[in-house]
């Protein structure tokens, strides 16, 4: 079906532009000025904000293996009705996405389930290069290289075999940046103890350090290779600060926890904000922010990671690690953003037009006329109330938030993949629209 959307005003990437946009055949046939001649279904937006659909280039949907925590059907509904239109999933599934065969037939799975367009990361090992020189750079949007242990059994702990990787790997390079070593040191010490003994024990047990050492490491080794590499979800302000002076090639990304949520916040949440690398503190997060606003930190990532809720409720050492993120994006970005005055041009550049540009997603990301029309209809004026825990209105299949009970600044209305209205007001309509993203 096309589509006209009345009375809009449209973040592109020259500016701003109040007007009206045609989806023609699942594509922009025009933004600002229709032309007489356009016919479609019409849409009266009434002076609402049409973006671009967000790029998570950071999700676990939990598939194959791990369906009881969630499912991309579900994970990526959630997603879309928090605006965003792509999604990027790990490889720390069961099995692992370590093999062009596994990652052949999680691509097959995948098809016809997904809400938002998706891309699939193969895992690295010790063992594994000659199948990710393998791996086809306009259908595999990365590698991911965990130098710490995490949720699943990924681990590259070999210096040699991370300086292999990144000088034979034909596609983008992700790193968990934390030292191996120094958790395991910092567990043996603090892994008898309870929250109750130490308020901030997941943030002394995955200690700064171990991030600083890892990142100071991997931006000396990066000056050695030409291969992009990508550094997930930064906590730090020391990190923040070296990658100030890091190579042209390489990018990093923190995630909306880190910009919310600080150590202090243990607490009150305890396990249920409980994740690897751990929250820090308030210099951190602080950090961060001026990190993201000078650009030193190009991209939010959401990290994506549900858990059941009882699966949380265990005592610390137990507990997974992870937290569940979408299903309000959008309207969460708003509000930690309005505090500190930052427009929604900001979000858009950090959730969109950086990962498609860094990521070199084909024909999709910005407003643009020829481009796949992945457009979000979003009110900041309107409200997003957060369902409590265990709630049936959670999208997400966990069916809980750290947002619990908040009520955010900002409403997505619509959402529209490939041209197809996939999301309006709080109902999905249609089959999943989301296909394999291609890269140029």
């Amino acid at each position: 079906m096309n589509w006209i959307l009345r009375d809009v005003r449209m973040i592109l990437p020259e500016g701003e532009v109040e007007g009206d946009a045609w989806i023609k055949e699942g594509r922009w046939a025009a933004l600002g000025r229709v032309p007489d001649r356009a016919a479609g279904q019409t849409f009266l937006a009434r002076g609402a904000y049409l973006l671009p659909g967000l790029i998570d280039t950071h999700v676990h949907f939990r598939e194959p293996g791990l369906s009881h925590k969630g499912t991309f059907f579900t994970e990526s509904r959630a997603a879309l009705a928090g605006g965003v239109t792509t999604t990027l999933d790990m490889p720390n599934t069961a099995p692992p996405i370590t093999s062009v065969a596994r990652w052949e037939e999680k691509m097959r799975l995948l098809q016809g389930r997904s809400w938002t367009h998706y891309g699939c990361y193969v895992g690295a090992t010790s063992d594994n290069l000659a199948e990710l020189r393998r791996l086809d750079p306009r259908r595999v949007p990365g590698v991911k290289v965990f130098l710490a242990s995490s949720t699943g059994d990924l681990l590259v702990t070999e210096e040699a075999v991370v300086r292999r990787i990144l000088q034979e790997s034909p596609v983008r390079v992700l790193f968990h940046s934390e030292s191996e070593a120094l958790i395991q040191a910092a567990r043996q010490r603090w892994e008898s103890c309870t929250w109750d003994d130490v308020p901030d024990l997941h943030a002394r047990a995955r200690p700064s350090e171990a991030c600083i050492e890892s990142t100071r490491w991997l931006l000396s080794v990066a000056r050695e290779f030409s291969t992009p590499l990508h550094i997930l979800h930064v906590t730090t302000q020391e990190e923040v600060a070296l990658l100030r002076g890091r190579p042209s090639h390489v990018s990093a990304e923190t995630c909306p926890v880190y910009l919310t949520w600080s150590a202090a916040d243990f607490p009150t949440y305890r396990n249920f904000l409980k994740c690897n690398p751990s929250l820090k503190y308030e210099t951190d997060r602080e950090a961060l922010w001026q990190g993201l606003a000078d650009g030193t930190l190009e991209v939010v990532g959401t990290d994506h990671a549900p858990h059941l809720w009882q699966e949380k409720e265990q005592p610390y050492p137990l507990a997974p690690s992870g937290v569940p993120s979408h299903g309000y994006l959008l309207p969460w970005l708003w509000t930690i953003g309005q505090a500190r005055h930052l427009p929604l041009r900001f979000w858009v550049e950090k959730a969109c037009h950086a990962p498609a540009r860094l990521w070199r997603l084909r024909e999709r990301g910005p407003l643009r006329e020829g481009y796949w029309a992945d457009g979000v209809l979003f009110d900041p004026e309107g409200q997003t109330i957060v369902p409590p825990h265990l709630d049936p209105r959670h999208f997400s299949k966990c069916r809980w938030h750290p947002l619990a009970g908040r009520v955010l600044q900002g409403q997505v209305l619509a959402v529209w993949v490939n041209g197809s209205l996939s999301y309006h007001k709080g109902a999905f309509y249609g089959a999943p629209a989301g296909q394999a993203v291609e890269m140029d």
